[in-house]
This record gives structure tokens, sequence and C-alpha cells, in this order.
């Protein structure tokens, strides 16, 4: 670990203050949107708006730091970040439910550029043999962020500009976001990217690289790993307040799964040497399903928390094998194309499953969430089966 890149374990410090925003909208994003809007099949847009914004900023994203830079970028986005705290700050304070879905979506900009993160620690690794363990460095950097984001519901009651406690907490976010763009500007090494003349040339189509079955798989475990995670997660505290647990009682469930992300990162590069990236992905699914096994047998708080604990396992496993298996499938050239489309195709599934999170729970319940669940783990375990077999017979052909 003490050989990996200063970029690295950098960005790893740095996302409690930049990647709280996730937390903290997972947190009370559902919980204000019930509180603003009437109709409670509205509850979770603001979630999807936040993610939504995501999804329509990864390739503005991805241009801006060919354009300016990794590190540049990276401030400019916490800097918008904190000027959308503030926004949606206001909007909880007077009311405003349209004007909290907005300031919920410029939020969006920030994960966007978050999402890059793990890919500028990659740039920065002599080696691809140090791929995964930057990877699961830079997400080892959320653990913090699991804590630090529900509780600015407790540490923004310091702040006295806004009367209402969801408001304080918000603000509090959008002092954290300042904190971030602050270490980046001063501790970041610059890491521009800029693409070779002769390179560009030799880059492929999305359409041959799509010919690599490798690359779906990619995708695959990536966005399978957000969208049933959005899907489960947005819903649960609405699910947890309908069974009559209290918010203190959502909030240690949801610190507890957003840490559930992050801490196996701290072995997952273990785990990936011992065993390999195919079966990673399939002990992914394994524990997803074990999460729905789980979330059926009732609905006692501590039902919730070992089903969201199991839920952020698996989703490690699978985007971090989703993400070693990336670089495999592009040359330098197509990096910021492949990765683009990568993250948007994450987002877009992660928006589906936060919007259709309230929908189905209000409309089917908890129960159908859970079953509807199956179908997508199902479908990337079987597509994983069957491209290892493909390689394997590949290789022996070889």
């Amino acid at each position: 670990m003490k050989s990996l890149p200063w970029n690295a374990w950098l960005l790893a410090l740095v996302q409690p203050f930049v990647l709280s925003v996730g937390a903290l909208n997972v947190f009370l994003g559902g919980i204000v949107g019930a509180q603003l809007h009437s109709d409670p099949t509205f509850a979770t847009l603001p979630v999807t708006a936040l993610i939504v914004g995501v999804s329509l900023n990864v390739f503005p994203a991805a241009r801006i730091q060919k354009k300016l830079g990794r590190k540049r970028a990276f401030i400019l986005a916490a800097i918008v970040s904190s000027a959308s705290a503030l926004g949606a700050a206001w909007s909880i304070e007077v009311g405003s439910f349209w004007g909290f879905c907005a300031s919920a979506f410029l939020l969006g900009t920030q994960l966007a550029y978050v999402g890059q993160y793990r890919f500028a620690a990659i740039e920065s690794c002599e080696s691809p043999a140090q791929h995964p363990s930057v990877i699961s460095l830079v997400l080892v950097g959320g653990i913090a962020a699991a804590w630090v984001g529900p509780e600015l519901l407790n540490l923004g009651q310091a702040i006295t500009l806004f009367d209402a406690e969801y408001a304080r907490a918000y603000a509090a976010l959008g002092i954290l976001e300042l904190i971030g763009a602050a270490i980046l500007a001063v501790a970041m090494k610059p890491l521009n990217i800029q693409e070779n003349i002769t390179e560009a040339g030799d880059s492929r189509t999305l359409s041959a690289l799509f010919q690599q079955p490798v690359l779906w798989l990619a995708i695959g475990s990536g966005l399978t790993a957000y969208a049933v995670m959005a899907f489960l997660m947005t819903a649960t505290p609405l699910a947890m307040s309908g069974h009559g647990h209290d918010i203190q009682s959502a909030k240690w469930v949801i610190q507890s799964h957003v840490m559930a992300m992050y801490l196996p990162s701290l072995v997952t590069p273990l785990i990936i040497k011992r065993i390999g990236v195919y079966k990673l992905i399939t002990l992914g699914c394994v524990v997803f399903l074990a999460c729905i096994a789980v979330a059926l047998l009732g609905h006692s708080v501590h039902h919730y928390w070992w089903a969201l604990v199991a839920l952020g396992v698996g989703w490690n496993f699978l985007f971090i094998g989703g993400t070693s298996l990336l670089p495999q499938t592009y040359k330098p050239s197509e990096r910021f194309k492949v990765q683009a489309v990568n993250d948007f195709s994450i987002t877009a599934f992660q928006a589906s499953g936060s919007l259709g999170a309230g929908i189905v729970l209000f409309t089917q319940g908890w129960t159908w969430m859970l079953l509807a669940s199956l179908f997508p783990v199902s479908l990337l375990l079987l597509l994983n089966v069957v491209i290892k077999k493909r390689q394997s017979f590949e290789e022996t052909s070889i």
C-alpha cells in the first residue's frame, strides 16, 4: 500500500468532504420530499433528481476534465456543489419542493466528478497490477463519508442561519464541500490527460468496443450494483417510517449501509488476488440475494440493518469487480469515451432505481420491491457465468 501513488491517498482523504453529498441526500432526500410534497409517490423524486444530475453530467464532466485536467475540474465541481447545497437549504427553509429538487439535481454535478476519482487514481499508477488496490483505497475514503453525511443532521444544528433542522444539514454540507475544494487545490498533484495524436487514429468506435463481451460484463456489473442498491436503499427510510421506526433508527441503518459499501474495500483487492474478478462478481450477486432474503423475513430494525449491510457489501464487490474489468477493454486513447459510457449507463439505471423506489413502495409495497430485485441480480449472475466460460474456452484454445 505504501507504494501506491500520492493522488490515490489524497483522493481517499478528501472523500468525507466531497462524497457526503450522496450519503446525506440518500438519508434525507426522501424524508424532505415527503415533507414538502403532499403526494407520497413524489417523495423520492429529490433523490432521483440527484442521480439524474449525475447521469446528465457524466459526458460534460469527461470533456471538462480532458480540457482543464482532473485537478481543476474536481475543484470546480466541489465549489458548484457547495453553492447547490446552500440552494437546497434555502429551498427547505421556504418550503419549495421543486427548488429542493433543482438543488438536488445540481448536487449531482459533484457526484459525476467524484465517480471519476477512481479513474484519476488508476491513471496515477505505474502498473496495472495496482489498479484493484487504488480503486479500493479511493472507495475506503467513503467510510468516513458514510458517517459524516447523515451526521450532518446533528452537526448542522450549530448553524443558526436557518430555522429548519434539515436546512441546517444542507448548509453544513455546503461548508464541507468548500473544505474539500481547498484540500484538492493545495495538495493534489496535477493529472492532465492529453490524447496522443498517433493513438487517436487507432481509437475504435463504440460499436466496435461493444463487441467485447467483457465490456458488457464490466458495465453490467456496475449498473446492477447501483440500480439494485438505489432501488432498495432509497425506499428504506420510507419503509422504516411506515413500519413505525423513528428517524434516528433510519439514520443508523443508512450509516451502516454506506459504511458497508466502502469498508470491504480494505480486503477486496486481496479477494481478487485469491479468487479473481469473475468469482468476486459471483460473490457480489450471492450477497445481494442474501440481502433480499433477510429483508423478506421481517420488518424490525435489525432486519433492515442486516439487509442494508448486505446490500452495501454486495455493491462493493460488484462495483469494484466491474471497475477492475473496465481498463481491460480500452486503449489509452479510448479511456474518456469508455469511462463516460460506463458511468452514464450506471447512473441512468441508478436514476431509474431511485425513481421506481417511491412508486413501487407506495403502490405495491416493500415485499414486491424485494422480489423485483431478483431479476437484475439473476441476469447478471447468468451473464457472468457465460462470459467466464467463454473466456476460459478462448484461453484453452490458445
